[in-house]
Order: C-alpha cells, then sequence, then structure tokens
C-alpha cells in the first residue's frame, strides 16, 4: 500500500515513523506554516530519508499533483493541515483521501474545535476519521471515538490526548482500507461550523460572562493563544489559569473587581457574584502568579476590564 500523509502536527511522528517502518510511507506533505516544534516533522523526514514537500495553497494543486502522479497512492491521510484540498488531489487515491478531525462530527467542524468544544464548556469531544470533499470537514465518517474532556483540562492538555487517540486510530483505520465493507456516517444533517478564532473570541467580558464561561474561556485559551484577554491598570494582560471558589461574593461589586487578596492569589467576583482565583497571568513584563500581583501590589478594589482589541497573532492549525 502506498500512502502519503498531509500534516502540520508533531503529533504524527509516531504514525509517519510506523507507517515508513511497515514501508507504507511514500511521501509526508506539509505547508509554509510549519513552524515552532512541529518543525520537527520536516527534521524527521530528513533523518529518516523521506520524501518530504512543503507547499503553500497557491502551488498546492500543481505540485502535489505532479507528486501524486509520480507516487500513484493508493490512500493519503490529512492530520492537522490547514489548507483546502482540490478536488483533483482528493479524487486521486485509489482507497480515498481522509481527513482527521478532533470532534465528533458531524459536531464542531472548523479549524479549531477543541478550543470551541472547551470554550462551550462541552464535557466530551473526540476524534473522526472522514473523507474529504469540497468543504472542510463536511465528508462521510468513516470512524469516530469519543473522549471525555477532563473538568480544568487546557487546550494544549486535551489537544495532546486527542492526538494519541488519533495516531491510534489512524494506524487501525489503514488496516481497515483493503475491507470491502465500509461503515460511513452522513454528515448531511445536524452539521455545525465554528469559524476561526478571533480576538474577540479571546477576550473575557466581565461584564455578560459567568464564572464558569470565564473559566472555559480560560482553559480554551491555554496556550495556544496565550491565555484570555483582559485589561489591568489600562495594560493587556492574558489569564492564563483560574481555580474556582466555593461561596459567593458582595452585592454591587462590580464584574471583574478584585475583592480579596491572600498568599494564595488573587479572588474576582464575576457578574453571576462568583468567584474566581487567579493563578497565573501574562502581562507585558512576564508570567506572574497570582500571589506574586499581590506581592508587586494588587490591591483588593482594583479591576480587570474588558480588553482593548489589540493586534494580535493567532495560529490556527
Amino acid at each position: 500500500m502506498k500512502i502519503i500523509l498531509f500534516s502540520n502536527h508533531r503529533a504524527t511522528l509516531s504514525v509517519i515513523d510506523y507507517l515508513n517502518t511497515l514501508g507504507y510511507l511514500e511521501a509526508v506533505v506539509s505547508t509554509d506554516k510549519l513552524r515552532d516544534s512541529h518543525l520537527e516533522i520536516e527534521n524527521f523526514c530528513d533523518i529518516k530519508n523521506i520524501h518530504f514537500l512543503k507547499v503553500n495553497k497557491h502551488d498546492l494543486a500543481i505540485r502535489v499533483g505532479k507528486l501524486f502522479t509520480e507516487i500513484q497512492p493508493d490512500v493519503a491521510v490529512m492530520f492537522g493541515f490547514s489548507y483546502r484540498i482540490p478536488a483533483s488531489i482528493y479524487d486521486f487515491p485509489r482507497l480515498g483521501f481522509y481527513n482527521v478531525h478532533f470532534s465528533m462530527l458531524p459536531a464542531y467542524g472548523g479549524p479549531d474545535p477543541i478550543f470551541w468544544q472547551l470554550k462551550n464548556g462541552e464535557i466530551s469531544g473526540g476524534v473522526s476519521i472522514h473523507q474529504v470533499d469540497k468543504d472542510f470537514d463536511t465528508g462521510q465518517v468513516m470512524m469516530q471515538i469519543a473522549l471525555p474532556f477532563i473538568p480544568g483540562e487546557t487546550w494544549g492538555i486535551a489537544e495532546g490526548r486527542h492526538g494519541v487517540l488519533a495516531n491510534d486510530m489512524v494506524l487501525r483505520f489503514i488496516e481497515q482500507l483493503n475491507k470491502t465493507d465500509h461503515h460511513s456516517i452522513n454528515q448531511s444533517n445536524a452539521f455545525s461550523y465554528y469559524k476561526k478564532i478571533t480576538v474577540e473570541d479571546l477576550t473575557i467580558d466581565w461584564e455578560r460572562q459567568t464564572a464558569v464561561q470565564i473559566e472555559c474561556l480560560i482553559n480554551a485559551a491555554n496556550p495556544v493563544y496565550g491565555g484570555a484577554i483582559t485589561t489591568y491598570r489600562k495594560q493587556p494582560a492574558r489569564i492564563l489559569e483560574v481555580s474556582p471558589v466555593e461561596g459567593k461574593g458582595q452585592a454591587g461589586v462590580v464584574p471583574g473587581t478584585i475583592i480579596h487578596t491572600d498568599h494564595s492569589g488573587l479572588y474576582v467576583q464575576c457578574m453571576d457574584d462568583n468567584l474566581l482565583r487567579i493563578n497565573v497571568l501574562s502581562l507585558n513584563e512576564g508570567v506572574v502568579s497570582g500571589y506574586k500581583m499581590v506581592m508587586l501590589g494588587a490591591e483588593r478594589g482594583e479591576r480587570f476590564e474588558v480588553g482593548q482589541l489589540v493586534a494580535t497573532v493567532l495560529d490556527v492549525n
């Protein structure tokens, strides 16, 4: 079997290694967005002498089309690859072209399903392997497994756990591809699509969001987006970790106000009068704990406010 893997995601390294060991892997295709720790994909392919092709959205059709013509792949699998695949490419492999998506499709299609599921307080996610078609994440689902979220887990933890499950699923799916009977799920009904993340999506609205909603947003933004955006002393700040606190706040307090400080951190009242302890936040001066903020002079009565929307680089796979 000849396989081509499309990926920008370092979690696929074990899949790359395994398929290469079996002699199935013919090439790895990545994009010009490959950076940071994900560069390990290119380095690994270089070490293992695996054909590696890096494309941009403008030359993808021509360069990948040439690669497919030369290799004649039986199957292609896309895992963390952000560009749309044209029909001339996804119709080419004999056994199909498939994508790995971190949700239980047809729910939560789109570029960052982990963020939206955590932000919306979902109790379970999952991994789907589906056929690639003309739209994003809309092809027939060939395999999917649910994965419950751990209460309080961050985007990074959830994404890592989904990656481990996805690796196992890809290997199992490839083993099953030669079977003639494939069960699939049509996504024509109940499909939901969530857009690319914006600065507004990352911004805490102290006047409208409850304590639970704020905690969910903060977890969803850590670490991939650098935390949830707010303002402290008229300067931008990003909150990376909070903990819910038992009990209620005080009547008449403006949401976002610090109502208590001690050795464990800052306690902030939310619009539903519930409290959050701020454990870790990022300021222009560095990443600090809530306790260090107290030691540096954070006082009761000060407020976190809705962050001013500033130019922000958003890395969405």
